[in-house]
């Protein structure tokens, strides 16, 4: 475990995810860090941004963290950041599917699903993301106050993680979504949903770290069985 945290502690990309987890009558957070290589779920007393300040320290600055909107990623100093598109394309089908008449969120949509295809295409280039800012700054330009205050909160997000929405277009190593780290504890919440609880925190903290190294070493193309089984003989 502590080589997995180190590995990841020296990445350039980084994605993160957290969520809730009862322990012996008691709500805490599982927490995930992933790259392409290696997975660390963890769990922590909290879900605020002194969790990943005090697991990982100055080396976040040294980070791209791939995450969704929660406040506390951005209370952090990362070198960069890239917003989960996936998760602004959700609130939009949601905004679409509840104004039919507006064309806003479709427009904003449409920008988001052509950045990527973009990407898509030009897998290894460099592209830069200033237009792409600039088309969606004039899309958060139009008055949506008639639409509700569910667009307009929605908007007001935009605004503030505007520089974090296409940086995936300008390295290639950055992904648009977050989606590894919400597989990665995905067993989690289906071992939740399924028990409800863990019983004690040495139960809560096994589970987690045995995820931990099945998930690492999948993604290093070794079988869990294997995994497990190389843990009994150090």
């Amino acid at each position: 475990m502590k080589e997995i945290k180190e590995y990841i502690k020296s990445s350039a990309v980084v994605g993160f995810d957290e969520s809730g987890l009862y322990c012996n009558k008691r709500l805490d957070w599982a927490w995930i860090a992933q790259t392409i290589y290696y997975t660390l779920l963890f769990r922590a007393n909290g879900r605020g941004s002194k969790v990943l300040a005090d697991k990982f320290g100055d080396s976040l600055e040294r980070m791209t963290a791939v995450t969704d909107r929660h406040s506390a990623y951005f209370a952090l100093r990362f070198l960069n950041h890239q917003v989960c598109l996936a998760h602004l394309l959700r609130e939009l089908q949601y905004l679409s599917e509840l104004n039919t008449e507006q064309e806003w969120s479709g427009k904003v949509t449409s920008l988001f699903r052509e950045a990527i295809h973009e990407r898509n295409a030009n897998p290894n280039d460099v592209i830069d993301k200033v237009s792409w800012i600039e088309r969606l700054d004039n899309l958060l330009k139009q008055n949506i106050e008639g639409l509700g205050k569910k667009f307009i909160t929605f908007k007001k997000g935009l605004v503030k993680c505007r520089d974090y929405i296409f940086s995936f277009l300008e390295n290639p190593m950055i992904p648009s979504d977050n989606n590894g780290s919400e597989r990665g504890i995905r067993k989690l919440k289906i071992k939740l949903k399924n028990s409800c609880t863990f019983r004690s925190d040495f139960g809560a903290d096994a589970f987690l770290e045995l995820h931990s190294i099945v998930e690492t070493a999948k993604k290093h193309d070794k079988t869990p069985y294997n995994a497990i089984q190389a843990l009994f003989k150090v």
